[in-house]
């Protein structure tokens, strides 16, 4: 007898030779989401929570921020995440970190709380290179009692303390400046931390680099890499200073963005950047962009 056709075989009767064959249902929003959250967490974007917070934030400038929205459905920069700013040459030191200064303040203009820019930096270069000046700050529209510097005695301690940092929900940005190309205790790992715990706390972080290799940069995990130069101001009405003007370019980007450049002034009124065009620009005359944020002939604030 045949029983290949009986309904007495049992719940298995029906089964076929191959179970992947048979189409499976559609999966759940619930564990869409799930799964979502688990490939941004792998990418370094940060999932949205009920934090009442953008994920990201913008520098005001519309064609730019949408082009940086790349695989996000938000224009701008995430928060939640580890961004390089590279000095194209050591005269661009000051406007590299000033750029930092000014992503953190857009980033945290985000929070009501405005919780304070933590910048932790080696000792010894800063007094080498120079420390934060505060007339220059408060002229940029950054409050300097809105900074708390950290002096560390070396690389490995900057980076320690930056992970401690960006880990605390009570800071709103960290900044780290290490100079030189292959600093100590710089690599994968060390970034890789910052990247992941950036991604829990939601602190934006900020890896300030002077004197690095443009052409060999040292692997991160960064989800961007920019480079940073000092642009010439124009001139406002009564040939009065213009406002700070940056030169940046896109190096890097998760989402496989590349060749992203543009000039940029900063409104310190509105908060705000701004493309300069090219038929607004001043001849190229070497300048430094209009206020200096570091100086080396200051006294130097009391470090935390």
């Amino acid at each position: 007898m045949n029983n290949s056709d009986s309904d007495s075989a049992g719940p298995f009767a029906g089964s076929p030779a191959n179970p992947s064959a048979v189409p499976r249902a559609p999966a759940k929003p619930s564990v869409l989401r799930a799964r979502l959250a688990k490939i941004l967490a792998t990418s370094g974007v940060r999932a949205a929570e009920d934090d009442g917070l953008s994920s990201h934030f913008t520098l005001g400038v519309d064609s730019i921020d949408a082009a940086l929205r790349g695989n996000a459905g938000e224009p701008g920069l995430p928060r939640a995440a580890l961004h390089e700013l590279h000095a194209a040459d050591k005269s661009d030191r000051t406007s590299t970190a000033a750029m930092a200064v000014l992503l953190a303040q857009r980033c945290r203009a985000l929070d009501p709380d405005r919780k304070p820019i933590l910048w932790i930096s080696e000792s010894g270069e800063a007094r080498r290179q120079g420390r934060l000046y505060p007339p220059g700050l408060a002229e940029l529209g950054v409050d300097p009692s809105s900074l708390i510097h950290v002096d560390a005695p070396d690389s490995i301690a900057a980076l320690r303390a930056a992970a401690d940092g960006v880990r605390s929900p009570a800071i709103g940005a960290v900044i780290v400046e290490l100079s030189g190309k292959k600093p100590k205790g710089l690599d994968l790992t060390a970034t890789r931390r910052l990247s992941l715990s950036a991604q829990k706390s939601g602190v934006l972080s900020l890896l300030l680099r002077s004197g690095s290799d443009a052409d060999n940069p040292l692997p991160t995990a960064a989800f961007s890499r920019w480079q940073i130069a000092a642009a010439p101001s124009v001139a406002l009405a009564g040939n009065a200073p213009g406002h700070s003007a940056f030169d940046i370019s896109l190096l890097r980007h998760r989402s496989g963005l590349y060749g992203l450049s543009a000039r940029l002034e900063w409104n310190r009124d509105d908060q705000v950047f701004r493309e300069q065009q090219s038929s607004e620009r001043a001849p190229d005359t070497g300048a430094v962009s209009a206020l200096a944020a570091v100086r080396t002939d200051h006294p130097g604030a009391r470090a935390a």
